[in-house]
């Protein structure tokens, strides 16, 4: 049996037994093979199964020939605790890009990720996995709080979802959660807001909206990424570092939640 990196199959097995009881092998197997793409997916990760962290993520982009440019590195703090945030246009190689451009400036960087990507074995070093779908145990509490107080570059994308389209057909990030804000004051380390160009294909964001207009909770948008992954080839994906803003400039005039929203304005100013 081929060696299977990504089982969608265990994966939902393993977070929710009770939904996997409910949903039919049939259904598991559809999205798992047309949709999520299982196949190719694995059978790129058996090419790269001997790169691990950032020499993975700079093969993934060469693989799919996907040009990052770098803009504003002189932005990127050298040394030091910093918190880097940024919008999610590509919800999979914006990822694979920011590692492939952070990399040659900030070694020691750890991405908060949702704790389904920890299964991807290869970038187990980097990521830090947070439970996005259920309580978070006390530990991984503690352990992200260390991170952020630690000495380490810490990258984030505050919004938690991929990017959608508004009512006025412009690609923007959902609300971003003011978790980065207050982790800043805590350990008093500087923002540095990074923009990733890019968007996704016009079936990702139909499916979004017409899930919302139904009412349907769950973002089945998501088994989409796999595929939107893979119309990236051949694209180049421009990162830009902002000046950092420092702990001491957010003060109480705001909240946590309107410093986040203003950080958020201040990633897309950085392209205007």
């Amino acid at each position: 049996m081929p060696e299977k990196f990504i089982d969608i199959d265990g994966v939902i097995k393993e977070k929710n037994p009770s939904l996997y009881q409910l949903i039919p092998g049939f259904l598991i197997r559809y999205v798992s093979e047309r949709i999520v793409r299982e196949r190719i997916l694995n059978q790129i990760m058996v090419e790269l199964k001997d790169l691990n962290n950032f020499e993975f993520c700079a093969a993934v982009c060469k693989r799919f020939k996907v040009t990052v440019r770098s803009v504003g590195t002189e932005n990127i703090p050298t040394e030091g605790g910093a918190i880097f945030a940024a919008n999610h246009p590509l919800g999979g190689m914006d990822a694979m890009a920011i590692m492939e451009s952070i990399s040659h400036h900030r070694s020691d960087v750890k991405f908060l990720v949702n704790d389904l990507l920890m299964s991807i074995i290869n970038l187990r070093g980097i990521f830090v996995g947070v439970n996005k779908f259920g309580a978070t145990p006390r530990e991984n509490i503690r352990r992200v709080d260390e991170l952020f107080g630690s000495e380490n570059a810490v990258f984030i994308f505050p919004a938690g979802l991929v990017s959608r389209m508004t009512q006025h057909r412009v690609i923007r990030d959902l609300d971003w959660k003011k978790t980065f804000i207050s982790k800043a004051k805590r350990h008093k380390k500087p923002i540095v807001p990074v923009h990733i160009s890019g968007r996704l294909s016009r079936k990702f964001y139909r499916v979004a909206k017409i899930r919302k207009f139904f009412g349907i909770q769950m973002n089945i948008e998501m088994l989409l990424l796999a595929q939107e992954m893979m119309k990236q080839r051949g694209k180049t994906i421009t990162i830009t570092y902002g000046k950092p803003i420092y702990p001491a400039s957010l003060d109480k005039k705001r909240s946590d939640d309107e410093w986040a929203y203003e950080v958020k304005s201040n990633v897309y100013n950085l392209v205007k």
